[in-house]
Order: C-alpha cells, then structure tokens, then sequence
C-alpha cells in the first residue's frame, strides 16, 4: 500500500488530495482493522515561492470498513467554520465520572483541543498504543518514522512526539 499525491480535475489546479494507491482513503491494517485517512493541499506563495500547505485532514482508526465503529479520530481544519477547535482529537469511549457532560452527551462528542498532528504520530500511535503489527522489527521503522516526521516538523516548528529508536 502507499499514497499519492492527486490534482485531479475538477478541482482546480491549485488544490490536491493525499489517497491511496488506489484511490481509496482506508488502508487495512495487520490487526484487521484500518486507518481512514483524508488530506486536501493547496498552493500558497510564501516569501516569493509556492508552498504546499494542509487545507484540512483527517486521520480515523476504525474496526470495519464503514467507519461505524471508530476508536479514535483527529481533525484538522485550517480554517474551521464550526464552534468546535480547528485542531482536535476525539476519543470513542466510556465517561467514569457522571455528571460532568451534559444530559445525553457521550465521549466521543467532545473535541478535545490539539496542536497538528503529523501522520507519523498516528502511525506510532497505532503501533506503540494500540500494538497494530509492523511488517518490519522497530530497528527498521522507527528512524524511517522519526526522519519522515522530522521534515514535517521542520516546516511546522515542532518536536516529534516519541522517541527517534
């Protein structure tokens, strides 16, 4: 499986999505489960040159295919138009304490603020959180990971968010 970078042609040039080699946004996992993803880009001149920046993501660890039976998702929206946070994290669970949400409220309706969040920390999160099988022994992926979000993180002036072995 890998992802691509689409302009496709209805949107205009300037616009792009991330998806799947195949087009799809869900990518099965070696737990059986899977990874819903969503990016859209778009073209920004920045100090006299174009840049590639986020418009809006979406990263969902979900047990079947539908997605009705998400775990946990997070949201990026650079321009948000609801009173939720631009940035936010939702967790699809069971409140202890009773009280402290409103009358008929769940968990998983509350959007928990976040910074960005790169598609390495969900990666890692699925592995080293939610023990997702890897193809490869952490000697392998963790550097590759920790590289690969370290460029992310060099444009959004950030620390990765786990250890680089």
């Amino acid at each position: 499986m890998g992802i691509r970078l689409v302009f496709g042609p209805r949107r205009p040039r300037d616009r792009a999505v991330i998806e799947g080699w195949t087009g799809e946004s869900l990518v099965p996992l070696n737990d059986g489960r899977f990874l819903r993803f969503s990016v859209v880009l778009f073209l920004e001149e920045h100090e006299g040159r174009l840049r590639l920046k986020v418009e809006k993501s979406l990263y969902q660890y979900q047990v079947d295919e539908a997605g009705d039976r998400w775990i946990v998702r997070y949201d990026y929206l650079r321009y948000p138009s609801e009173p939720h946070p631009g940035m936010h994290i939702q967790v699809r669970g069971e409140q202890q304490e009773p009280e402290v949400l409103r009358s008929g409220q769940t968990l998983e309706r509350v959007h928990f603020p976040t910074g960005r969040v790169s598609l390495e920390a969900i990666i890692r999160l699925l592995i080293e959180q939610f023990h997702v099988p890897t193809n490869t022994e952490p000697d392998v992926w963790r550097p590759v990971l920790a590289e690969s979000e370290k460029a992310f993180l060099r444009v959004a002036h950030q620390d990765i968010s786990g250890p680089e072995a």
